[in-house]
């Protein structure tokens, strides 16, 4: 899909520096599916990273079903997302949880990540 609703590969943070930065730098907060790290960026647009482990939901059919939930839900939320680099990292609560809890979850984590980020940010 191409246009505001894409998710192209300049959404996402490939180079393990990138997401180091994010862990070390960002705004954190979770609940018992994610863990959501958020920090500015200088790109002009959101950009997405996931860590969604073996030893946090199992095989790699769940893995990558919550890739794609994950993806999913950024891609929808981005248009209205400031620049900022989110990495998302699944936690143990995430391998039984139903599709509609999970996306509540992830919907509910970005807008606080948002505004933990942006309150943060020093007036001009």
């Amino acid at each position: 899909m191409t246009g505001t609703h894409s998710f192209r590969p300049h959404h996402r943070l490939h180079a393990g520096a990138e997401f180091d930065r994010v862990y070390r730098q960002g705004r954190r907060t979770g609940d018992n599916l994610f863990a959501i790290n958020a920090l500015d960026n200088a790109y002009g647009h959101a950009r997405l990273g996931m860590s969604v482990s073996y030893r946090s939901v199992g095989k790699a059919v769940r893995r990558n079903y919550l890739r794609r939930l994950i993806r999913e839900v950024f891609r929808h939320a981005q248009p209205a997302l400031p620049a900022l680099d989110y990495v998302v990292t699944s936690r143990p609560g995430a391998r039984e949880a139903s599709e509609p809890d999970i996306v509540r979850s992830l919907e509910r984590l970005i807008a606080e990540a948002t505004r933990r980020c942006t309150a943060a940010r020093p007036t001009p």
